[in-house]
């Protein structure tokens, strides 16, 4: 399994958390809250194959439950990520030996093994009755745990009917888990911060924005694009937005061949009611979509361009995820939504027979993932669409609804010229970590120390360190190790610890060697480095001391117990860290996803509800949005540049996208390259185009903006031409006024050279 960055730091923090939940007493809950699209799927069987490699004390069996017939879904899915694994998959009617095996994943139908009779409030499912061939639920986990194992519930997208009374009642009473997992995009579960605080409960949420980054999903949704272009009193609300559909279709197809990718995006069409079967008004508006579909754009289950999932039809669904397929549109239910990937599905409309709707992610997850699983230099391709007959759109006030739905157009204001600025767009490449690289190093760095070479045997290498290392169990009796507090593992640069003077039982020594690494993997970001740490140290043990058929506690109590092997470690570690940064450096360059091109404003931009309109004169878009949160230093700034008369237009601009300008810059801090978005563009009626980035405060004075500035000038030297005059730099408004910095090396004081009075 190759995870993404956000993937890798969601699950080690999920195994730390759930192994120490497995050592409380009673029933602990663990949320992973992750969002459509980010692959959650892969993030559990990532921390499955993690778990059965961690020896952790005791035996478990584990049950995942979902909705409906998603756990047959779940169940391919996790087989094919753990084919190589110690796990068995199952469902409940295969369980053969009146018990769950240990590391056995029993896939269950939940809303199917819970359901009531109306009548009696009784389950009707036959393994939720006791029965004379004790092949029920209750018998297979009263024997599963008589025979020494516990259970690990893992609720996938938890719904109305796992949190029942009826349903609860089976979880506490009945199953009776060590630890609930609850996986979700919208986790009901919200342990206290008294619970997270204890450690009695875990929490893991995976941030939208990192999932966007990545390139999983898709930059933003956009809500009745150009749908105006299709109105006329000709034809009805629903005709519209369908015709805008196909029409969207058509462009985005386009778009698609001509950077020679082959995907046929895909058009949804959602029936109106919430009821999973097919009610009088969903046959009356799928009559009405067919026969409009067949009518004007020749859309029609007969040729293959139009599918249907319903509970009572399913026509052309067969392969319909396929990138290439040949269908064009899907008309479809709610009830297939939920867990339904096809990532080349990119159009939704949304028929409702209500006056207003409240949008969130949810309701449109079946567009957000991207094609390829990465974002394309066309940013068209990089967005979902709904089209929908509503007339009236509420947006949820969650953050990721508010954050990515767009639905506030602005247009170039008329007789725009173009400016043609040079600008890069840098995809995120450098998350500040040890790589799979450091492990050879490492090795190299251990071997040379203890003088082993490479065609030593195994009994000899071990004796060469046994001269440098405590390694008989004799010697391993006095556990002596830094006890360190760690805040915010991705910036903590400096660790101060006690010493430990006393025995460490397993469970302990486990989390005392993860300490360890993490400490020892600084300055790199210890959440994502220490694995690879511990692993090389692993590998070096096995490959070159024999301890492959050792326990991994053998290995760690090495570490562990001795002052010396701690410090031999500890420089072996900073001498594979001195040679991994020229690698790294190397390796940075390979992955370097640097694009330049020339920025102008776009066409037209869409607008969230995070942002406001400003009544404005001066602006390159006939309206103009600005974040309602924006800073105090920008509010000043552009209250001075609307009044300016020299002013032709201004724009404030955007960050990590193509559809904004960008001055590249190294990083102070890794030397990675990095994407300078500056806040704003200014035109002035001379001709000549400023470049402004407003600062207050420590930002001021940071050595981040001080790279920025320095790169800034630099673009500003290397692209001024007597035609296009360019100037700008960084903004800092003082008692006395409002000032720029024009010098070539930056400088916070305002005494220095190169501060000057902003003049617009």
């Amino acid at each position: 399994m190759k995870l993404k960055d956000y993937q890798k730091i969601a699950v080690d923090k999920l195994l730390s958390i759930s192994k120490k939940l497995l050592q409380k007493e009673g029933m602990r809950i663990c949320v992973l809250k992750a969002p459509t699209g980010s692959g959650k799927t892969i993030m559990v069987a990532d921390f499955l194959d993690q778990l059965a490699h961690a020896h952790i004390a005791g035996a478990y069996s584990f049950i995942w439950i979902s909705g409906n017939k998603l756990h047959e879904q779940s169940r391919a899915k996790l087989e094919g990520y753990l084919s190589e694994s110690r796990y068995s998959f199952s469902y409940l009617d295969e369980a053969s030996a009146g018990s769950f095996s240990e590391n056995e994943i029993v896939f269950v139908n939940w809303h199917s093994l819970t359901r009531q009779d109306n009548e009696t409030g009784e389950y009707t499912n036959v393994f939720m009755k006791e029965n004379e061939q004790d092949r029920d639920l209750p018998t297979f986990i009263r024997n599963t745990k008589a025979e020494g194992r516990e259970v690990i519930l893992i609720v996938d997208e938890s719904h109305y009917h796992y949190w029942s009374k009826k349903s609860q009642e089976l979880v506490q009473s009945v199953i009776g888990p060590k630890l609930i997992l609850e996986v979700s995009a919208t986790p009901t579960n919200q342990p206290t911060p008294d619970e997270l605080s204890s450690g009695d409960a875990g929490y893991v949420a995976v941030k939208y924005d990192d999932v966007v980054a990545e390139g999983m999903i898709k930059n933003e949704i956009v809500i009745n694009k150009d749908v105006g272009k299709f109105s006329d009193i000709q034809r009805s609300a629903d005709e519209v937005v369908i015709d805008a559909a196909i029409e969207k279709q058509k462009e985005l197809k386009k778009r698609f061949v001509k950077i020679d990718v082959d995907i046929n995006p895909l058009v949804l069409i959602q029936l109106p009611s919430e009821s999973q079967t097919t009610s009088v008004l969903d046959k009356t508006k799928l009559e009405f979509v067919e026969a409009y579909l067949k009518k004007k754009h020749g859309v029609t289950v007969e040729n293959g361009r139009l599918a249907v999932w319903l509970s009572n039809r399913k026509d052309n669904v067969v392969n319909v995820e396929m990138p290439n397929a040949k269908v064009d549109v899907m008309i479809f239910k709610q009830a297939i939504a939920l867990g339904w990937d096809c990532p080349r599905a990119q159009i939704l409309v949304m028929f409702r027979e209500i006056q207003s709707q409240v949008f969130e992610i949810q309701t449109v997850g079946r567009v957000l993932r991207m094609p390829e699983a990465k974002h394309y230099e066309d940013e068209e391709l990089n967005r979902a669409f709904v089209y929908t007959n509503l007339p009236a759109i509420t947006i949820a006030a969650d953050d990721a609804s508010q954050r990515f739905f767009q639905v506030h157009p602005a247009h170039r204001i008329e007789g725009y010229e173009a400016v043609k600025l040079p600008s890069v767009y840098i995809g995120r490449t450098d998350f500040g970590d040890l790589t799979l690289s450091f492990r050879k190093l490492f090795i190299e760095e251990a071997n040379k120390r203890c003088g082993i070479g490479k065609d030593d045997i195994m009994d000899k290498a071990f004796k060469k360190a046994d001269k440098l290392m405590e390694l008989y169990p004799e010697e391993l009796t006095h556990p002596v190790i830094s006890d360190a507090v760690v805040g915010n593992l991705d910036e903590a640069r400096e660790i101060a610890g006690e010493k430990a003077e006393f025995a460490i039982p397993e469970d302990e020594l486990k989390y005392r060697f993860e300490q360890f690494a993490k400490i020892a993997s600084l300055p790199y970001a210890p959440v994502r480095s220490h694995t690879k740490v511990q692993q090389a140290i692993y590998d070096w043990f096995d490959g070159y001391l024999g301890y492959e058929k050792r326990s991994r506690i053998e290995i760690q109590r090495a570490v562990v117990c001795s002052e010396a092997n701690q410090k031999l470690f500890a420089e072996i570690i900073e001498a594979a860290k001195a040679r991994f940064a020229d690698i790294r450096r190397s390796e940075l360059d390979g992955k370097k996803s640097e694009q330049a091109y020339e920025w102008d404003v776009q066409a037209i931009e869409y607008f969230n509800e995070r942002h406001e309109r400003i009544a404005v004169s001066n602006y390159a878009m006939d309206k103009c949005y600005v974040l309602t949160d924006r800073s105090k230093p920008e509010k000043d700034f552009e209250l001075t540049v609307a009044a300016a008369k020299g002013v032709l237009w201004w724009y404030k601009n955007g960050v990590s996208k193509r559809d904004y300008f960008a001055v590249p810059y190294d990083d102070p801090k890794t030397g990675a390259r990095r994407a300078f978005y500056l806040d704003y563009v200014v035109v002035m009626k001379d001709g000549s185009v400023s470049i402004f980035d407003t600062k207050s405060g420590v930002t001021a004075d940071s050595a981040e903006t001080g790279a920025k500035s320095d790169a800034l000038q630099a673009y500003i030297k290397r692209n001024t031409t007597k035609s296009k005059r360019i100037c700008g730099g960084i903004v800092v408004s003082r008692q006395d006024g409002t000032f720029v910095f024009v010098g070539s090396k930056y400088t916070s004081d305002p005494r220095d050279k190169g501060w000057v009075r902003l003049e617009l």
